[in-house]
């Protein structure tokens, strides 16, 4: 089963994944700034896209939420960390115009305690968290799945099922992956 390229780890906190759609800047970008489109490819979305709105992402129970802090369009959205623990964290993502489409670059970056729960094992078990290792194989999978979710809505395409069975392989691989993270 071939994958897209896995996320690279920039640092300890940083994670980047890089994806090219043969489609326009425009179409892409109305896929990740639209909540409607971007519930679709990867959870529900509530937000207003202005900078200093709030997020909530996986619906009213979920602690997915934050502000946005960063809007530059159609190049550029990003999300701040959580309201609760202040602005340090993010995700973003950044569109560029190549020859074939458009080139999507996803950013995470995670401050010590930001984005991890306490009752999360650590994982793979031998890591030592250090200051907050953020860092899960199913975050890692549920990202990059999602930018393959990503991949079929641009291309009209629905594979649910497929992309479900390619996440829960991918754990395996981003648990080996992350032993890769650099100390720091």
């Amino acid at each position: 089963m071939g994958y897209e390229p896995l996320a690279r780890f920039i640092d300890r906190f940083t994670i980047e994944y890089v994806r090219e759609y043969p489609h326009p800047v425009p179409r892409v970008w109305r896929a990740i700034s639209d909540p409607a489109e971007l519930s679709i490819w990867f959870w529900t979305a509530d937000f207003t896209l202005e900078v200093g709105s709030p997020y909530a992402f996986g619906g009213d129970d979920s602690d997915f939420k934050g502000v946005i802090t960063a809007i530059e369009p159609p190049n550029l959205l990003r999300f701040g960390g959580p309201l609760a623990h202040g602005q340090g964290g993010y995700f973003q993502i950044r569109l560029e115009p190549t020859s074939a489409g458009t080139r999507l670059t996803f950013v995470q970056h995670s401050e010590p305690g930001f984005w991890r729960k306490s009752e999360w094992p650590i994982d793979p078990p031998e890591l030592e968290e250090g200051p907050g290792l953020p860092w899960r194989p199913g975050t890692l999978s549920g990202w990059h799945s999602s930018l393959d979710c990503l991949g079929d809505l641009l291309a009209n395409v629905r594979q649910e099922a497929r992309r479900a069975a390619e996440e829960r392989a991918l754990q395996a691989i981003y648990r080996e992956h992350m032993r890769s993270i650099p100390a720091e």
